[in-house]
């Protein structure tokens, strides 16, 4: 029993990687490597945060995690949909670094941090979930990337038009879905 349920709550955490490698694959994004290792540090890092932080500070911080996360979204939604550039460097792809790149690592991991505050009550081992919570931010993030980036050129230009509105449509619906809890 404890197998499924690792393999459903890392799966279950992948799948806004997977759809943010995406986004990134579409808007032609160079560095896969290095976003790859950036979202499996903050995919690892951010369960053992929410795991030193504690129950107590879930409290305070657990309803606020998934809006930041929105908002980290949103912000790279509308630097692709909206990051101003000539013809020439539109013949180019992106390289996300520096705030970007953070922001993005960030906006994929919030979701782990609440997963650390309960991770040892859900009877999971932490060392082998943090790991393959790892493992799977990495195959995603590649795996996303290149079918991304692959789509891109099917898409075309609007590839990265499309791959922006997913994020921020992503975003809003977190950021609802955040909202909603927090009103409750």
């Amino acid at each position: 029993m404890v197998v499924v349920k690792m393999i459903a709550l890392v799966l279950s955490l992948g799948m806004d990687n997977l759809l943010v490698s995406l986004s990134l694959g579409m808007a032609r994004t160079r560095g896969t490597l290095k976003i790859a290792l950036a979202f499996v540090s903050a995919e690892a890092l951010m369960p053992l945060m929410g795991l030193l932080i504690g129950k107590e500070a879930s409290q305070l911080v657990g309803p606020w995690a998934p809006l930041g996360g929105a908002l980290a979204l949103l912000t790279l939604a509308i630097w692709l949909l909206w990051f101003d550039r000539d013809q020439r460097e539109a013949d180019n792809a992106r390289n996300l670094h520096g705030l970007a790149l953070l922001m993005a690592a960030f906006s994929v991991s919030v979701d782990e941090l609440a997963v650390g505050f309960s991770i040892g009550l859900v009877g999971v081992p932490v060392t082998l979930t943090v790991g393959l919570i790892a493992v799977q931010a990495f195959i995603f993030t590649i795996l996303g990337m290149t079918i991304g980036s692959q789509i891109q050129g099917h898409v075309g230009e609007w590839a990265e038009k499309l791959g922006g509105g997913v994020l921020g449509l992503l975003g809003l619906l977190i950021a609802f879905y955040a909202v909603s809890r927090l009103l409750r």
